[in-house]
């Protein structure tokens, strides 16, 4: 007895065998087709999927796949589903050991083996393609008598077409079985009087013409053939060609279309009761449009040139033309017109004309239709293949230039052939060294090399740059023209070919600075008015010291501590003079230091202003009551005497002369620290007024005091009737003693020499004039402003005393 395998006959087996009853040993197997679906037995049990059994071990079985009675034409292995649709072809049984023999056998005889798990019967699938033809012909012949393309049926019926399944033709309705993955390519060719407009997979959408489908499953296939509108294309003359669609087709040589004239037949079987395709017919689907034409021109068969016109029914080149009223034929004659050879030619040849307004023809060789009116024109100026430039002479008919040609009878018999006639202009080819310049030529732009064509004797207005920057610190400079001419002159066309070249020269830029600024003066051999040298000029470069410094060595492009030094300019280069700033005093470098005065001397008391070079190490000022008198290592003296100092710097000292100085010449000594002292010889003089100032916008205005004590500006002008402080220095002794490098005793001390003032023109009387209170050699004046001065304007103004002036400055007046 056969157990089928569940849960509970498990869990039975188990009880039964856990509790010590008799034991009997089982195995399991599992009997299966790969793939599943076709029907098995086992034991005369069917089943169609996997089935799991349990039997006694050593029992025996019975195990078949079930086979269809043999038919014609057909495996003898094989099971055909229950709908039709899927043969599956039997291949033998295998089991999962590897061990049965004959697998070959459908039936086969089991024993119940713990060993043996599965047994498996191995299939191969087939799917039924269904090939349905709507009009089934002849039902008992699925094959034509000659299978091609179309190939040809039997006499006496009529039938659409025949199909290609793979490698096989059929003409009528068929069922064939396809191996499952297969790749199956499809065919339709429809017989005279039919087209074929597509398949139908599985009822599905329509696929067009060549096509393949992989067999997946049961297939339906219908071709789909429709009665065809049979249209005749002739010509007029008979016997020429013919565009449909785009193709070239020949005609028939006469013009009935109900027979087809000899060796006119295209390679097409005819059928029963369809009329047989000749040279120009063509079956066009219902509805279906294609365009229509004929090459033009062409050549008949005695040599003579035909233009086509249009169709009879009115359509021209590339119309469209639609095939409707299936039921009828339509003839579509295509018209020609007598051709004329035209050919326009130049001399020389390879030049460009216009004909019918375009000039991009491939050549000037034409087939014009008689009467046709065409125009053709030489242009006046015209460019060979190789880029020289012809001017227009004329055409060799006499005509003009532009001229209308009419297609005449002559013209058909003859052709046309004219030749229009250049001559050639000079060139000249404008170059430069280096190439890529920009040159003026005729007051135009020319970038060499550029390449010009004139009238031979003509002359050319050349203009070449005499300089070009070519980046920083170099650029070229103009060195000649081929022809000997200048930078800017004319030039004689009178060669065929003439290249005329400009050549420059490269110059580079030396640039020489001193280091501190200002303390050399640079000798240059050869000499350059710009600095630039030309390309490998040898420079002999010399630095000499201005006063007040000392060559210490070169940097950039020289080196060394000799002042003198060579370079050869083949860039851009610099040079630096490295300097060693030492004390220096120029002629006339001690002076007021309210500035330059009409008289250079300077007075006893006042303050002087000490301009050199090196003076100090760096500006430090010093205290201001008492005077310094060493400030920054710097030491002022005359005759023995220290001066005190106000501020020291590089090229300026500010000191206090001493009081007691008389009249004449003295020389004082600047000491710095480390170096050598520097004297400057100076005058003093009893009065040597100088008044101090401020500049704005290079005006210089009287540094005043408000009674308030606050500046007189331009922002704050003095008004009329007010008493205001003049600030200068130099203005000779005062009547009582002031102390050098102090301020002066409260009250300050009046002057002892008188002081006029001259103001606008006006002297107005001082209130008051003596040293300043709070500063060391300063002096100051107070005066009332006088009316009648201008107002908004600013005026000069200026003391003296004893007769000697100071500076003139301007005062603002409200």
């Amino acid at each position: 007895m056969v157990l089928s395998m569940n849960r509970l006959s498990l869990f039975i087996l188990f009880v039964l065998t856990g509790f010590g009853l008799q034991a009997q040993t089982f195995s399991t197997i599992t009997i299966q087709t790969v793939p599943a679906g076709p029907t098995f037995y086992v034991d005369g049990q069917a089943y169609n999927n996997a089935a799991t059994l349990v039997w006694p071990t050593g029992s025996k079985h019975i195990v078949s796949f079930l086979l269809d009675p043999v038919e014609p034409n057909e495996p003898a292995n094989l099971q055909t589903s229950r709908d039709g649709n899927t043969q599956y072809i039997f291949n033998g049984w295998l089991d999962n050991a590897g061990l049965l023999i004959p697998t070959s056998d459908p039936v086969q005889t089991v024993t119940a083996d713990p060993r043996i798990t599965t047994l498996t019967a191995t299939l191969a699938v087939s799917y039924r393609v269904l090939v349905n033809f709507y009009n089934n012909g002849n039902p008992n012949s699925t094959s034509p008598p000659v299978c091609g393309s179309p190939g040809a049926n039997p006499s006496g019926q009529t039938y659409p077409g025949v199909v290609f399944v793979g490698q096989t033709c059929y003409w009528s309705t068929v069922s064939v079985f396809v191996a499952s993955g297969s790749v199956v390519n499809l065919n339709a060719i429809p017989y005279p009087g039919f087209v074929f407009t597509g398949w139908l997979f599985n009822s599905g959408p329509l696929n067009t013409y060549l096509t393949s489908i992989t067999v997946k499953g049961p297939v339906n296939l219908t071709p789909v053939f429709a009665p065809a509108k049979r249209v005749h294309f002739l010509t007029n003359p008979l016997g020429m060609s013919v565009l449909v669609d785009h193709s070239v087709v020949p005609t028939r040589q006469t013009s009935d279309v109900t027979t087809c004239p000899s060796n006119e037949y295209l390679a097409v079987a005819p059928q029963f009761g369809i009329p047989p395709m000749c040279f120009g017919d063509f079956d066009f689907a219902d509805g279906s449009k294609h365009v229509i034409g004929a090459p033009s021109p062409q050549v008949d068969t005695h040599g003579h040139w035909w233009v086509f016109d249009s169709f009879t029914n009115g359509m021209t080149a590339n119309a469209i033309y639609t095939a409707t009223n299936i039921a009828t034929q339509d003839t579509l004659t295509a018209t020609f017109d007598p051709g004329a050879t035209a050919t326009f030619n130049t001399n020389p040849p390879g030049l460009q004309l216009n004909v019918d307004g375009r000039q991009n023809w491939p050549s000037y060789n034409f087939v014009w239709a008689l009467g046709s009116i065409h125009q053709v024109s030489a242009p006046s100026s015209n460019f060979s293949a190789n880029g020289r430039q012809y001017t227009f002479q004329n055409w060799s008919n006499g005509g003009s230039a532009a001229q209308s040609v009419t297609v005449d009878q002559n013209a058909v018999n003859n052709g046309i052939r004219v030749i229009a006639n250049y001559s050639v202009l000079s060139r000249v080819v404008v170059q430069s060294s280096p190439p890529g310049l920009a040159i003026q030529v005729d007051g135009t732009s020319c970038q060499t090399p550029c390449t010009l064509d004139r009238q031979s004797g003509v002359t050319m207005h050349v203009t070449a740059p005499t300089q070009i920057p070519m980046g920083v610190g170099a650029r070229l400079d103009f060195a000649n023209w081929s022809d000997g001419g200048a930078s800017d002159h004319t030039f004689s066309v009178n060669q065929d070919s003439t290249t005329l070249t400009v050549n420059y020269t490269s110059s580079y830029l030396l640039n020489a600075a001193s280091n501190p600024a200002g303390g050399v003066s640079f000798q240059f051999s050869p000499a350059s008015p710009d600095m630039f040298f030309a390309q490998n000029t040898q420079v002999n470069v010399t630095a000499v010291p201005n006063p007040g410094f000392k060559f210490l060595r070169w940097g950039g492009a020289l080196s060394g501590t000799y002042p003198s030094g060579s370079i050869t300019m083949t860039a851009p280069e610099s040079v630096v003079a490295q300097m060693n700033a030492i004390p220096y005093i120029p002629p006339a470098g001690v002076m007021n230091a309210a500035g330059s005065t009409p008289n250079s001397a300077v007075a006893p008391g006042s303050i002087i202003s000490i301009y050199g070079q090196g003076l100090a190490p760096g500006l430090v000022v010093g205290q201001e009551n008492p005077l310094a008198q060493t400030i920054g290592g710097v030491t002022v003296t005359i005759n023995d005497q220290i001066l005190g100092l106000l501020f020291v710097s590089p090229q300026q000292i500010n000191a206090q002369v001493p009081s007691n100085l008389t009249d004449g010449q003295y020389t004082l000594s600047v000491q710095v620290a480390g170096q050598a002292p520097v004297t400057a010889t100076f005058t003093v003089a009893r009065d040597a007024p100088g008044l101090f100032f401020n500049t704005v916008n290079s005006q210089q205005y009287a540094l005043a005091l408000h009674p308030d004590g606050s500046p007189v500006t331009t922002d704050s002008p003095a008004a009329a009737g007010e008493t205001i402080s003049l600030l200068g220095t130099g203005f000779g002794p005062y009547a009582a003693t002031v102390v050098d490098g102090f301020f002066p005793t409260t009250p300050a001390p009046a002057l002892s020499d008188s002081l006029t003032i001259t103001i606008g023109g006006q002297t107005p009387a001082p209130t008051w004039s003596g040293a300043a209170a709070g500063f060391v050699g300063i002096a100051c004046t107070n005066f009332q402003v006088p009316s009648g001065l201008p107002s908004g304007t600013s005026v000069p103004l200026n003391v003296t005393i004893n007769g000697v002036a100071s500076n003139t400055v301007m005062l603002p007046i409200q």
